[in-house]
């Protein structure tokens, strides 16, 4: 038997404490010998299906394993097997080259930022059209419920203002091509919300009292409103959201293990922010939806300007101690940003 290779180390029967000094060698076969150096007796022989070699783990020995669970570890904890397919091998080589080291340590977070702000929004927006229709009518729904519990009263304005907002509606659904079943449109009075509107996946858009007040004098500009919150249902945002959180969650999980633990912790902080972004995006879709439908309708686009500009002096206390970090955190983009866009679509 032609030896290969001898590597001196420590061997241990399945099943059994005791270690022995042995020395493991192989022949040109790849056939497996590994004999004691105490004794000179053969522990074990094994051909080439019957053994297999660890992971590479930095700063370790690389064991070698065998089908009844018996291993043999090297004394020197910096040999790699000859053996060893060329990915461990690239990967022993890399582990004690510091530039690799280094590299990793920059890449990697990089990495995971494309995941989540890249990746992730192409591949939940690939998902969407998967997602039956049942479900997210049940997603809707069961938002809807909580909402009404938890942050929606009914509503108090005058017959007349109820059916200004109507009528837009309704009048929008007629002369759109939309499908008007798909739609339902509550107006609610709220604390929590304040002056705001927002749409569900199932078709459901709420207007709150206070931003129909506010814009009692701007009756296009509630049009406008309504029209963007359709561009969301248009769009399937709620559902491209949901999306992405689900893949967020299953790439933390899968990288650290335990979703519970340090999962929930990026998810609550650093996964918050690059959905932000994602929402922005959303924002500004919605935006180029109403832009277009006000022309399609014969409304100047200066009505959705119109609008924001409301709720830009409503909220100018607030705007006013923004700072730019926290704008670009924001889930929508910046106000002033949306009313220029409106403006310049706005026809002679």
């Amino acid at each position: 038997m032609s030896a290969l290779s001898a590597v001196n180390g420590q061997f241990q029967h399945a099943g059994s404490s005791t270690l022995y000094r042995a020395v493991a060698t192989f022949a040109d076969n790849g056939q497996l010998m590994i004999r004691s150096t105490q004794s000179d007796t053969i522990l074990t022989e094994a051909t080439p299906a019957d053994y297999r070699f660890g992971s590479v783990i930095p700063g370790l020995a690389v064991e070698l394993q065998l089908r009844d669970g018996a291993i043999f570890v090297p004394d020197d904890p910096r040999f790699r097997w000859p053996q060893l397919s060329g990915t461990a091998k690239t990967a022993a080589r890399l582990e004690s080259h510091k530039l690799s080291i280094l590299a990793a340590v920059i890449l990697s977070p990089l990495l995971l930022w494309w995941i989540i702000v890249d990746l992730m929004p192409m591949l939940a927006s690939a998902a969407v059209p998967l997602v039956p229709d049942s479900v997210k009518q049940q997603m809707g729904q069961q938002t809807f419920y909580s909402l009404q519990q938890t942050a929606l009263e009914p509503t108090e304005l005058t017959p007349a203002q109820q059916a200004t907002v109507h009528y837009h509606w309704q009048m929008a659904l007629q002369k759109l091509p939309l499908e008007y079943k798909d739609y339902k449109l509550h107006l609610y009075k709220s604390d929590f919300f304040g002056a705001n509107a927002f749409a569900l996946p199932d078709g459901t858009v709420v207007m709150t009292d206070e931003l129909v007040t506010l814009l009692k004098d701007k009756p296009d500009a509630i049009l406008a409103v309504l029209l963007h919150e359709i561009g969301h249902v248009e769009g399937q945002h709620s559902v491209r959201l949901i999306a992405q959180s689900l893949g967020a969650a299953l790439v933390f999980g899968i990288l650290f293990g335990d979703p519970e633990g340090i999962a929930d912790l990026l998810l609550g902080s650093g996964s918050v922010m690059l959905q932000s972004a994602f929402s922005r995006d959303m924002e500004r879709e919605a935006d180029q939806f109403a832009v277009e439908q006000l022309k399609a309708l014969g409304k100047s686009p200066s009505a959705f300007a119109d609008a924001m500009s409301a709720l830009l002096n409503e909220r100018s206390t607030d705007d006013q101690g923004t700072s730019t970090l926290l704008k670009y955190l924001s889930t929508h983009p910046d106000t002033r940003e949306r009313i220029e866009q409106a403006r310049q679509h706005d026809t002679p």
